[in-house]
């Protein structure tokens, strides 16, 4: 790809408290083989040397573009770049994780080819102290052209699909009147099922491009909290707004409802949420059975749904000795 064929894209690092990883995320950027970009690093309002960290940069490349702020939560760090970013497309990348040297490439090539609005790129889960499983690949394979609908029912099956806002190219005009919630824990949901919904395409990606980094500390692997209940708030109203707006997708969006419950469900550990648990166990009695039989579920679903004829202890006694995730 010429450089004069490349329009700038924007990308997008919210920077907290994270001084072992952030040069690993910055450098993975920074050497992509996609070069007209600006990389615009959020300090929000970290303790520790990112600040520091991220002013060093913007002094050695001139991509760099570095916004200090006082700490508002990683929905907040993204809403404040969103309106500054300068290209034609944004991409957000979690500055803990850290990308192959193909994925802008990768990304905008699909995009370009599909007339897309996203592009969606795979992920390779990865744990501390353990060698990523996948190596990247110049060319790009395995790329669909999706309507919203298409898209929207991969994602609801986790088929290819997650909710995650990074590990996408968006065209700027699509989101940049959308805005992450603040305050809110798995922020991602709205905002991604709005941009897809507003989409005439969508391009997804077969290669692994993005390094999904699997800290101990993170908001998946950490105890309940009663926060936590963010993600089924929004998984409810995705339901819904799936419901009016694509009602054929109706069950597979009750598909993705239920994993998320069981998800959050199975999290809770003791005695003082008794009544968030009980509320979450009947939703999953509540679906179950549309579950169940719903041939297009994901199959961990479906053995879920079928483990909760047995009762909870049942099922609670599976997830813990599978760690089942939603």
């Amino acid at each position: 790809m010429k450089e004069l064929e490349q329009p700038l894209i924007s990308i997008i690092v919210p920077v907290y408290k994270v001084e072992k990883y952030l040069k690993r995320c910055v450098d993975s950027i920074l050497t992509q083989t996609y070069q007209n970009m600006e990389v615009i690093l959020v300090d929000d309002g970290s303790p520790d040397n990112c600040g520091a960290i991220c002013d060093r940069y913007k002094e050695t490349d001139n991509r760099v573009v570095v916004i200090h702020k006082k700490n508002g939560g990683l929905s907040d760090a993204r809403n404040a770049a969103i309106p500054l970013a300068k290209g034609e497309y944004i991409s957000f990348i979690d500055s803990d994780d850290w990308v192959s040297s193909y994925y802008v490439e990768h990304l905008y090539e699909a995009v370009a080819k599909c007339d897309a609005d996203i592009g969606i790129s795979w992920f390779e889960n990865v744990f501390e102290e353990k060698a990523l499983q996948s190596k990247p690949e110049e060319p790009l394979s395995n790329y669909e052209c999706l309507t919203a609908e298409e898209c929207l029912k991969k994602l609801l099956y986790q088929n290819g699909v997650e909710v995650c806002a990074w590990g996408k190219l968006y065209k700027t005009s699509l989101i940049k009147h959308l805005r992450y919630p603040v305050g809110k824990l798995y922020e991602d949901i709205p905002v991604t099922y709005e941009a897809v919904k507003r989409s005439k395409k969508i391009a997804v990606i077969g290669n692994v491009d993005y390094y999904y980094f699997q800290r101990t500390d993170s908001i998946q692997n950490i105890a309940f909290n009663v926060r936590k209940m963010d993600g089924i708030e929004h998984c409810h109203n995705m339901m819904k707004a799936v419901e009016a707006d694509f009602p054929e997708l109706k069950n597979a969006a009750e598909c993705r409802y239920f994993s998320t419950v069981c998800n959050i469900l199975f999290q809770i550990k003791d005695d003082k949420h008794e009544s968030i648990r009980q509320s979450l166990w009947n939703e999953v009695l509540k679906y179950r059975k549309d579950v169940l039989f719903n041939a297009e579920a994901r199959k961990k679903a479906r053995i879920a749904a079928a483990i909760s004829y047995m009762g909870y202890k049942t099922l609670a006694f599976a997830y813990k000795k599978t760690q089942w995730r939603g």
